[in-house]
């Protein structure tokens, strides 16, 4: 499709002239735009953010540069033309406890400030010198550090001291400076930050009129800050000095960058404030709405832009594929930036077709390229919260009431209007008032943080007041349950015993006695567990703490393995199944959260997912979770970014990838195949695993509506993902349209009732094969109709990894008689699995020679109750008939010197 031709721009300013001049001029906003809404092209004026895209800003002249008295030995401030002070510098910490002392001031001419420090602990000799220019300030840092030290990381964390005067935004909103690139070895592209942006506003009025200062603090590696320091990590040179350069901005540039970053141009922002290692000139392309998730397929606008030298321009070519690979446009734009700025843009028109899929934009010119995604699905009529499990955890557009989590800029609405769209109906903190929880149908929780040890300060807070300051929350917010601190077992392994000790004499039992003085009707959680931990949980009963508690909650991690996997530790199913055993088998709490649960798309880490795996584990991990009975879970989290760094972007760090988001808000696969997932979900019962013939199909099966449905997938291709890897961390993640290394590209043929509805784990209508026949392969596939006959597909042809076919079985008193055929070359052992005892897994085994077999094995107490109804074990939770797991395994290397085997298994459900 052509473009249409748009620039924006911000026009320079200019400063007021004549003897009664302020040095404040005012600067026209009109090409202030907030982070677009779905449902409007204006700013939402309800934005938490306080819109602040749309107040104008103004000058600050000439900065200028003011020597602390003796009351701040050493310390420099910044000040507008006018004196209006801004930020204060003082001196450096190089750690906790290792700071800058006694500075000595020099100032060689009115433009330039050093400042010299006595040697101290932690280093031999240390100055700064500052510089101002125009609208610019330049700290340049140098640091002599006794031999051997540094390298030991003390200055990776060294920080500013400097304090921002009557600032509207204390610490300042982190955005860093971010380009894109591609790992020399291969996989997916990835962002990479080259410089730490921290914006800040200064209050203002011009002519009576609210008004702004928009300032920028840069330095490289800079992730961190709080309202008195700034991250500044040092370098050492060849000559073996250690330095660190920190930048302070208010100037026609910074306005057009922050104009830009509020409405979600990050890249673009970047490429205007400029770096020695950003390309130039700078391509960057954004969707057509703040997340661009659309409810219809058509024409829609995507706007592409370009940084550089003003008065230049560049051909940008512009590729869009859907998830397939299918190329639904290509074109080529010319875009020029005016002399007078150093961004333009253009407005290029894409069809992207509905009713349901995922694209793939892509732009580039010859020195960089870009990328950002959009999705299209209808909107869902979801149902009430208490039939629903879907959650969230971890949240963008605002803080929550007292506590330290940055703030978002994106509107409320626009998040609010996204939750929706994903079938939210859970929160893990109290984002919203008792009222918003109302109206939005949503049910909201308070997830207290604490430490162990945390009150022994006399001088702190106390345990009364914390507790007091929890059930305030809890009852402003109207939460439905509290989950009460997180994490500990992560702490130390170790101290596990003590840990829980002091988690159940020390918090838990007071804070259950406070709920009931209170009056408090919310559930009391457990202690999320990061990762399965019985032990810990025994601990807490064995004090007397199970009977306290209302439900338990988990953190199920998952490394390389799909989400149905059950072996070892580091796996969901494997995981919540054990937590579902204990809770069953220890009466008391009833209710089960994972109040984290993810698929993490860090970029080319084989621990990870690649995006289209992230996709099908996403639903997996929903559809299992309901599978066992989970009351709720707690996606974790809505976008890329951390609490303190929502913008942040660090390709080596996992944390910063969990989102369904990419930090530019632009939808992951994941996010298509979570709201496809919440469809499926949304009030529906689970019926049982699917009981199917051949050894390599999974399934599950819901019914909602008096339709059944069944989610399908296959494990021809095995458990472990990325299994082709080598030892090192780097592995190539393939594009969403290309082949996952390890896929033999088989697929099960299933056959399906004529009729039915088949989609793919995108919600994408698959047409079946002569109206009866589908292929089914590692991707879940949603077969939805007709389909209350049996318990499964009875029609499925395709190659086996295991060839165990025809498997059977039968009661026999307290033992199971396991029929079937051995067709590989050696005996298999099979593995059984029942209902659990006492909170344990039981799992029994029995061989199974070659060909035609009839084996016995006892099952003892674990064999499945013969009766229809309600029932929940860790082999099943069904409420049509009780089940026994059956399975063989077999493992193997997919390529010579790979660093792990590939594991196959042979798995049936059958109804006993």
């Amino acid at each position: 499709m052509p473009a249409t031709p748009h620039s924006r721009r911000l026009h320079r300013r200019t400063f007021l002239a004549g003897a009664g001049a302020t040095g404040l001029a005012a600067v026209g906003a009109a090409a202030a735009l907030h982070f677009r809404s779905d449902s409007s092209d204006s700013a939402d004026s309800s934005d938490s953010s306080g819109d602040a895209s749309s107040i104008p800003t103004l000058s600050a002249g000439d900065l200028q540069l003011v020597v602390g008295d003796a009351s701040h030995p050493g310390r420099v401030t910044v000040t507008t033309a006018d004196a209006r002070e801004l930020v204060h510098f003082d001196g450096y910490r190089f750690g906790d406890s290792m700071s800058t002392v006694e500075p000595t001031v020099d100032t060689p001419d009115p433009t330039t400030v050093t400042v010299t420090y006595a040697p101290g602990d932690g280093y031999d000799a240390a100055s700064v010198t500052y510089r101002a220019f125009g609208g610019t300030v330049t700290a340049d840092w140098e640091f002599a550090l006794p031999e051997g030290t540094g390298e030991d990381g003390v200055l990776d964390d060294g920080r500013i001291w400097r304090t921002f005067v009557d600032a509207s935004t204390p610490t300042g909103i982190h955005v860093p400076a971010t380009r894109w690139t591609r790992d020399a070895r291969g996989g997916v592209p990835y962002l990479e930050t080259v410089t730490g942006h921290h914006y800040v506003d200064w209050p203002a009025e011009n002519s009576g009129t609210e008004a702004r200062i928009c300032g920028v603090l840069t330095a490289d590696g800079s992730r961190t800050r709080n309202s008195t320091s700034l991250q500044a990590p040092a370098v050492r040179g060849d000559d073996g000095i250690w330095r660190s350069t920190v930048t302070f901005r208010s100037d026609a540039d910074v306005d057009a960058a922050r104009v830009l970053t509020e409405s979600g141009r990050m890249l673009l922002a970047g490429g205007v404030l400029g770096h020695i290692g950003l390309p130039d000139p700078l391509v960057d392309v954004h969707g057509p709405t703040t997340f661009s998730v659309l409810t219809d397929g058509g024409v829609h606008p995507v706007t592409v832009g370009l940084a550089g030298t003003p008065g230049t321009g560049t051909d940008v070519d512009v590729l869009v594929r859907d998830v397939d690979g299918v190329e639904v446009h290509r074109s080529t734009h010319r875009i020029d930036i005016p002399a007078d700025a150093r961004y333009g843009e253009v407005i290029v028109d894409v069809d992207v077709p509905g009713p349901r899929s995922w694209y793939c934009v892509d732009v580039s010119c010859a020195a960089s390229f870009a990328r950002t995604t959009i999705a299209v699905w209808q909107e869902h009529d979801f149902g009430p919260a208490n039939g629903s499990i879907i959650g969230l955890g971890g949240f963008i557009s605002m803080p929550a009431p007292g506590r330290t989590q940055d703030q978002g800029m994106e509107s409320a609405e626009d998040e609010h209007a996204l939750w929706e769209r994903l079938g939210i109906r859970h929160l893990r903190n109290p984002w919203l008032t008792a009222d918003e929880s109302r109206d939005l149908g949503i049910r909201t929780a308070v997830q207290p943080g604490g430490n162990p040890g945390q009150f022994t300060d006399p001088d702190g807070q106390s345990f009364d007041d914390w507790m007091t300051e929890t059930l305030t929350q809890v009852r402003d917010s109207g939460a439905e349950h509290i989950e009460l601190l997180n994490e500990w077992n992560a702490n130390d392994e170790s101290k596990n015993e003590e840990l829980a000790t002091e988690y159940t004499e020390t918090w838990l039992k007071p804070f259950r006695a406070a709920m009931d003085r209170d009056g408090t009707d919310a559930d009391l959680i457990g202690m999320a567990l990061a990762g399965w931990d019985a032990h810990f949980l025994d601990v807490i009963r064995d004090r007397g703490g199970w009977e306290l508690l209302d439900g338990i909650a988990e953190h199920a991690g998952r490394g390389n393995y799909t989400a149905d996997y059950d072996g070892g530790h580091w796996n969901f199913h494997g995981q919540l199944r054990r937590t579902r055993a204990y809770l069953d088998g220890n009466p008391g709490p009833t209710q089960l959260w994972l109040t984290e649960a993810y698929a993490c798309t860090q970029p080319n880490n084989w621990w990870n997912d690649s995006p289209r795996v992230a996709a099908d584990a996403t639903m997996l991990t929903l559809l299992i979770a309901a599978a066992l009975g989970v009351e709720g879970v707690h996606w974790y989290q809505l976008t890329d970014g951390v609490w303190h760094n929502k913008y942040g972007v660090a390709p080596e760090n996992p944390e910063y990838h969990y989102g369904l988001f990419h930090v530019d808000r632009s939808p992951k696969l994941s996010a298509v195949a979570f709201a496809h997932a919440a469809e499926v979900l949304d009030g529906a019962d689970f019926l049982g695993w699917i009981e199917s013939p051949h050894p390599d199909l999974r399934g599950l099966r819901f019914s909602r509506d008096g339709r059944v449905h069944w989610v399908l997938w296959s494990r021809q291709d095995g458990y472990i993902t990325n299994a082709t890897r080598t030892d090192e961390g780097f592995f190539p993640f393939p594009e969403p349209w290309e082949d996952t290394p390890g896929s033999s590209g088989k697929t099960l043929q299933v056959g399906v009732p004529s009729g039915a509805l088949c989609q793919d784990v995108f919600g994408r209508e698959i047409t079946a094969e002569n109206g009866r026949t589908i292929s089914v392969g590692g991707s879940p596939v949603v077969v939805t109709g007709d389909l209350d006959d049996g318990p499964g597909p009875t029609d499925v042809t395709g190659d086996a990894s295991i060839a165990l076919t025809g498997v059977s079985v039968r009661r026999d008193g307290s033992s199971l008689v396991i029929d079937g055929t051995n067709d590989t070359d050696a005996d298999l052992t099979l593995r059984v699995l029942g209902r659990q005892v006492d909170g344990e897994v039981v799992e029994k085994e029995v061989t199974a020679p070659t060909g035609r077999f009839s084996e016995t094995v006892d099952l003892g107490a674990s064999m499945p109750e013969d009766a229809v109804g309600a029932s929940t074990s860790v082999a099943v939770t069904t409420w049509e008939r009780p089940q026994v797991r059956i399975l063989a395994e077999r493992s193997a290397e997919l390529t010579p010197g790979a660093a792990q085997p590939q594991v196959w298994r042979a798995e049936y459900y059958r109804s006993v």
